[in-house]
């Protein structure tokens, strides 16, 4: 195949802004794979794919099959083990890999965070904490983990995802609420004020997007359940996209 190629392991801003600035300089094939979780989710520049590899030997035979030059994992924070996979598929198959990492959120002043490792421990921190029965719980991790929640039947829950929840697996007492952000903190300060959250549940996935909410907690003087970011992937990386897009570029061989 001619001409220099890089695949953008995808699913996050970052992602999609590395792709845009790629394509545009016109001298390199951009292909953005995404997991597919998400319906209708923001095409990037470039071309697209979408689902997994098959772990480790099926993206190693990707990279070979498709003459991939170089690798750019740009994904979710919490999809550590894609990341993982990406490092060992480009040892195995000779590709440089650069992973754009997204830095957590810091504490400051007034957060009221109590940090947990998964949804189970937020789930056991809820079970035992000093809230009034009925009292309501904003969760914001997705639909995949709220099964952790179901055994706490005394709380009432408002789940907000983008994609619809699966009822079967989630507590009795659930608002589901689907929306994409991002969001501004008016709207999530007056969400929490309407549904008399209590606490909420959130991933520190870092970056701007998202963030509105825990300021909109931080004025509430609410508790935040802060699940905590898998371990930084091993090998080369960095939390720029300025720098991630100049490390492409270098690495094939093209100037700016």
């Amino acid at each position: 195949m001619a001409g220099k190629r890089v695949l953008i392991l995808g699913g996050t801003t970052e992602a999609l802004e590395s792709a845009e600035r790629l394509s545009a300089a016109g001298q390199i094939t951009v292909i953005t794979s995404m997991a597919g979780v998400t319906r209708n989710p923001r095409l990037p520049a470039g071309e697209n794919r979408t689902g997994g590899f098959g772990g480790v030997s099926g993206l190693t035979a990707y990279l070979d099959a498709e003459d991939i030059d170089a690798v750019l994992d740009a994904t979710h924070p919490f999809a550590a083990q894609i990341s993982r996979h990406a490092g060992d598929a480009g040892s195995r198959a000779g590709v440089p890999v650069l992973h754009l990492t997204r830095p957590p959120w810091r504490r400051r002043p007034g957060d009221q965070w109590y940090e947990v490792d998964s949804a189970v421990a937020a789930a056991a921190w809820l079970n035992t904490a000093t809230l009034g029965d009925g009292s309501t719980v904003f969760l914001t991790i997705g639909r995949a983990e709220i099964s952790a929640f179901a055994e706490i039947d005394r709380l009432r829950y408002v789940s907000r995802s983008i994609e619809p929840l699966d009822f079967a697996g989630a507590p009795p007492f659930v608002e589901a609420i689907l929306a994409r952000g991002p969001f501004s903190i008016d709207d999530e300060r007056q969400l929490m004020i309407d549904r008399n959250i209590v606490c909420l549940v959130a991933k520190n996935s870092g970056g701007a997007a998202s963030y509105p909410k825990i300021e909109a907690a931080r004025a509430l003087e609410l508790p935040v359940l802060m699940l905590t970011p898998p371990a930084t992937p091993g090998g080369e990386s960095t939390s720029s996209v300025d720098v991630a897009v100049a490390w492409v570029h270098g690495t094939l061989g093209i100037s700016r």
